[in-house]
C-alpha cells in the first residue's frame, strides 16, 4: 500500500483565506496602458515568428494593450490581474491579423490574443503571526537575487506561487513556493532523458523560506531553499496510486548582513553555498555525468566610505568570489545587476553577428544565473570577453544584455568625486577566474573550456556638466578600456589570445521644449585581438539621436543610430566595411 502524504500547505491556504464577507468592492484600473513599438533598420529582416526585438527583426510596428485591474475586496483582502495582448510578430500591415500573407496565414504569432498575465489574490488579516499571505504571479522580487530572484520584465507574471510574511520578534519571517517554469527544470522538465513522458514537471517548485533580523546596528538575513525535480516511480500495480523518485537536487543557503560601522562607512557581506546532485543522465544539464555532483560557495564583500571631511566624495569597494560550480536554478537572470563592475564593452555585444554591427546601447548587467552552456559562441572571438552570456535571446538594442559571474573573482574599487558642478566616477576591476585549470575533465566539462588562463581588468571614467549656454545644455563623456588575457593551455604559447577594448563617447542634451528632450552622441570604439599569433583589428563610430517627449499620461521616445567602421568579426584574416542603421520608437498613454 503506498503511503498517503496529507499536504499542510492546504490548510494554511484555507486558513489565510478565511475573512468576513466581502464588502463593496474598489476597482483599480490605473496603470494600464496602450504600448506601440516601431523598428527600423537596414537589415531589412521582418521575423516570421517571435520577431518584436531586434534578435530576429528589426522591421515592422507592432501594439499591444494592458488592461490592469486591481480590486480591493474588503480592508483585508485585495486581488488583481493585467489582461494583456501580446503581438509577438503580428505587424500594423497585416490588417489585425485578416490580411496575412501565404504561408503565415496560420502562424500563431501573427495573431493578436489577450492573455491573462499578472493573477493573485493577497489577504492581510492581520494576525499576530501573519501579516500577508498571496497566492498567484508575483516578480518574486522579496529575495536575493542569488537564490529566487527577480523575473526579466517581460516574463514577471508569468512565475507564480504562495508567498506568506509574518512578524517574529522584531524582523520577519517569509515562506514561499514557486512553481517551476519547465524551462527552469532540470533538463528542461523532460525527465532524465529526452522527451519523458514520465515525469511530474507540472508539480515542480522550489521552497524558500527566509529571515531577517536586527542584531544591534546590523541587519542580518538568511534563507534557505530546497528544489527537488521528480519522476514517476517504476509501478507494476497502479490501483494503489504512484510514488515518485527524486533523481536531482538543488538547495540553496545564504546568508548577509550589513550595519554602518560609523559614520560615513558602511560594509556589507554575503555568502551563499549551492548543493546539486543527480542521480540520472541528462541530454541537457548543469552537470555532465550521471549519478554526480557538485557543491560551490559565492561571496561578496563591499565597503562603502563618504569621508565627511571631504564634500563629494565617496569610494566604494567590493570583493566578489562565484564558484565556478554554484547553481540556483531560480536565480535572476537579467534586471538585476549583482555586481558592482560596468563589466564588459557593451558597443562590441554580438559582434559578429550583422543585427548588433552597433553592439548593445545600455551597459551590461551581471548575473549570478547559469551561462548558456556553449562554450565557443557562434560569431566573434571566442575566448574573451562576451563569453558567458545568459538570457538576451528577446531583447530590442537599446535593452541591457547581461552576462554571467559564475567563476568570477577579484576586486572592483569605485570612486566617485564631484567637483566645481562636474560629477566625475573612476572604476578600475581585475577579475580573475575560478574556471582557471588545466585538462579539466570534471562535471562541469561542457560549461566551460578544458584549458583557461585568463584574467580580465576594466577602467572605465565618467564625466558629465550642465552649461549655461544656449539655455543650457547637458554635456556628458566616457571612455572604456577592457583588456582580457587568456594564455589558454600552459603546455604552449601558441594559442595565447587577448583582447583590447577601448573607447570613448560624447554626449550633448537639450530640453528643447518644455515636454521635449533630444541628445545627440558621438561614440569611437577599437576592439584589437590577438589570438594564435594572428591579429584582428575592429573598429567602428556610433552616432546616436534621441527624443523623449512627454504629456500627463503619454509618453513617446526616439532612438536611432548609425555605425560606421571596418573590422574582421568572423577572424577570416580580411577586413570588410561594417555600416548599419537602426532605429526604435515607442508610443505609450497610461490610463
Amino acid at each position: 500500500m503506498k503511503t498517503l502524504h496529507v499536504k499542510p500547505l492546504v490548510a494554511a491556504v484555507g486558513l489565510a483565506l478565511s475573512a468576513p464577507a466581502a464588502m463593496a468592492v474598489n476597482l483599480d484600473f490605473s496603470g494600464s496602458n496602450i504600448y506601440m513599438k516601431f523598428l527600423d533598420g537596414d537589415q531589412k529582416i521582418a521575423a516570421q515568428g517571435s520577431g518584436d526585438t531586434a534578435t530576429g527583426a528589426d522591421q515592422g510596428q507592432w501594439t499591444e494593450m494592458e488592461l490592469r485591474i486591481k480590486a480591493v475586496i474588503s480592508p483585508k483582502v485585495e486581488a488583481g490581474a493585467r489582461i494583456q495582448s501580446r503581438s509577438s510578430a503580428a505587424y500594423w500591415s497585416e490588417f489585425g491579423g485578416f490580411g496575412l500573407e501565404g504561408s503565415v496565414d496560420n502562424n500563431v504569432n501573427k495573431q493578436i490574443f489577450m492573455k491573462l498575465r499578472g493573477a493573485y489574490v493577497q489577504v492581510t488579516p492581520g494576525y499576530n503571526w501573519l501579516n500577508m499571505a498571496r497566492i498567484g504571479s508575483s516578480d518574486w522580487g522579496m529575495f536575493d537575487p542569488f537564490t529566487v530572484g527577480k523575473v526579466r520584465y517581460i516574463d514577471r507574471d508569468n512565475y507564480n506561487g504562495l508567498y506568506f510574511r509574518g512578524p517574529v520578534a522584531k524582523g520577519s519571517w517569509e515562506v514561499a513556493r514557486v512553481s517551476l517554469p519547465e524551462y527552469l527544470q532540470t533538463n528542461y522538465g523532460q525527465g532524465p532523458t529526452c522527451c519523458s513522458t514520465d515525469d511530474t514537471r507540472t508539480q515542480e517548485a522550489t521552497w524558500i523560506g527566509q529571515l531577517t533580523m536586527p542584531v544591534g546596528p546590523a541587519r542580518l538575513a538568511a534563507s534557505a531553499q530546497i528544489t527537488e525535480d521528480h519522476v514517476k516511480a517504476t509501478d507494476a500495480n497502479l490501483f494503489d496510486g504512484q510514488d515518485v523518485n527524486t533523481f536531482a537536487k538543488n538547495n540553496v543557503y545564504m546568508l548577509k548582513a550589513e550595519g554602518n560601522v560609523m559614520d560615513g562607512l558602511e560594509l556589507k557581506g554575503a555568502y551563499y553555498r549551492s548543493e546539486f546532485e543527480t542521480d540520472a543522465f541528462f541530454d541537457q544539464s548543469w552537470i555532465n555525468s550521471p549519478k554526480d555532483s557538485i557543491d560551490d560557495n559565492a561571496f561578496k564583500v563591499d565597503v562603502a566610505w563618504s569621508p565627511a571631511s571631504v564634500n563629494g566624495l565617496s569610494i566604494a569597494y567590493q570583493y566578489f568570489n562565484i564558484g565556478e560550480g554554484f547553481y540556483s536554478n531560480t536565480a535572476a537572470r537579467t534586471e538585476s545587476d549583482v555586481l558592482l563592475t560596468e563589466g564588459s564593452e557593451a558597443a562590441w555585444y554580438g559582434w559578429g553577428d550583422p543585427k548588433w554591427n552597433g553592439g548593445a546601447y545600455s551597459d551590461y548587467t551581471q548575473v549570478a544565473a547559469t551561462p548558456k552552456k556553449v562554450v565557443t559562441p557562434a560569431y566573434g572571438y571566442t575566448t574573451a570577453m562576451g563569453n558567458g552570456l545568459t538570457d538576451n535571446d528577446f531583447k530590442d538594442f537599446n535593452e541591457a544584455p547581461s552576462e554571467s559571474i559564475l567563476g568570477w573573482k577579484g576586486h572592483t574599487v569605485l570612486v566617485n568625486y564631484d567637483a566645481f558642478n562636474v560629477p566625475m566616477s573612476a572604476e578600475y576591476s581585475r577579475i580573475e577566474y575560478n574556471n582557471n585549470w588545466q585538462n579539466y575533465t570534471g562535471p562541469l566539462n561542457h560549461f566551460y573550456p578544458a584549458n583557461q588562463d585568463r584574467t580580465t581588468d576594466i577602467f572605465v571614467f565618467k564625466a558629465s556638466h550642465n552649461f549655461n549656454v544656449a539655455g543650457g545644455l547637458d554635456a556628458s563623456f566616457k571612455y572604456k578600456w577592457v583588456k582580457d588575457n587568456d594564455d589558454v593551455s600552459k603546455a604552449t604559447s601558441a594559442d595565447d589570445a587577448e583582447s583590447k577594448d577601448s573607447g570613448f563617447s560624447f554626449t550633448l542634451g537639450k530640453q528643447l521644449h518644455n515636454d521635449l528632450y533630444g541628445s545627440v552622441s558621438y561614440g569611437h570604439y577599437s576592439r584589437d585581438i590577438s589570438a594564435a599569433g594572428v591579429d584582428y583589428d575592429n573598429e567602428k563610430d556610433i552616432w546616436s539621436l534621441k527624443f523623449n517627449y512627454s504629456l500627463a499620461g503619454f509618453e513617446t521616445g526616439l532612438l536611432a543610430q548609425w555605425i560606421d567602421g571596418e573590422g574582421d568579426p568572423l577572424r577570416t584574416g580580411t577586413k570588410t566595411d561594417i555600416e548599419q542603421y537602426r532605429l526604435k520608437a515607442t508610443v505609450q498613454a497610461v490610463f
